[in-house]
């Protein structure tokens, strides 16, 4: 018998925990990253020294590796009496994994129940804006604009690092005779994990003439903001009937769950 399959689309590296989690629990996963993440090489002058701020906010666990791995290529550890700060639990238990770093100087919403988002962090920041006069913001090209503004409005100076570029992976007409042959032999869901994503997804289901696959597979977002973006590519795609869409927190166990659970409904 086939084995109920997810379509795990998280960057490179980040998919391995929840594809061995969820074949402990009988279902079979295809890893397929919707975009590539490549690092973005710095000059002395684009560096940003974690000194020279009261805060480092962190917009992904891809954001912390690239910057700790150029931190160390020049030699330099993390410097006291900085504080750090990520929007999820998984980029926070990223930055307490690095070497220098005080597990008391991570700032992340910590309530289970939280949606992990820069409304979220906002709400753990606000109450230390007094002690914050600069803060680095460490992301891709993009990301957390309203979070940046947000401190630039409170009189914060806010510098933006780009470590790294997101570029849509380009799946292969074998990848997408996987998707198809998984999809025909029994449900499949899809995991999205940014609006981004859903963008990379969605071409390349065009792109491989997936689209009757797009509308008979089953979804998990892990904020309503993706939802909201799956809903109108689904609609610009002529999909009148919605799939089921399930949302859960970033957290790897309640994604896990959240698969399960559309997998298993009848």
């Amino acid at each position: 018998m086939n084995l109920p399959c997810v379509l795990l689309t998280r960057p490179a590296g980040r998919n391995e925990t929840l594809s061995a989690a969820l074949a402990a629990q009988g279902f079979s996963s295809l890893v397929f990253p919707a975009l590539t993440l490549e690092a973005q090489a710095l000059t002395q002058e684009q560096w940003q020294d974690p000194k020279d701020f009261d805060l480092v906010l962190f917009v992904s666990s891809s954001a912390v590796n690239f910057y700790f791995d150029a931190l160390r290529a020049r030699g330099q550890s993390w410097p006291n009496g900085v504080l750090l700060a990520a929007v999820g639990l998984a980029t926070a238990a990223c930055l307490r994994a690095q070497e220098g770093v005080a597990s008391e100087d991570v700032l992340y919403p910590e309530a289970l129940d939280s949606l992990q988002d820069s409304e979220a962090l906002w709400a753990v920041l606000e109450p230390r804006l007094g002690h914050l006069a600069r803060v680095l913001i460490v992301r891709g090209h993009s990301g957390r604009e309203w979070l940046g503004q947000r401190l630039e409005d409170h009189g914060v100076q806010v510098q933006r690092l780009a470590m790294y570029q997101r570029n849509a992976a380009q799946w292969s007409p074998e990848q997408g005779r996987q998707i198809r042959d998984s999809l025909q032999a029994g449900r499949l869901a899809v995991l999205l994990s940014s609006s981004q994503s859903a963008d990379a997804v969605f071409a390349n289901v065009k792109r491989l003439d997936l689209m009757d696959s797009w509308a008979q597979c089953a979804y998990v977002v892990i904020h309503p903001r993706i939802e909201e973006h799956l809903q109108s590519l689904l609609l610009q795609a002529g999909i009148a009937a919605p799939p089921m869409v399930k949302r859960c927190t970033p957290d790897d166990d309640d994604i896990v769950a959240a698969l399960m659970a559309v997998l298993s409904r009848d």
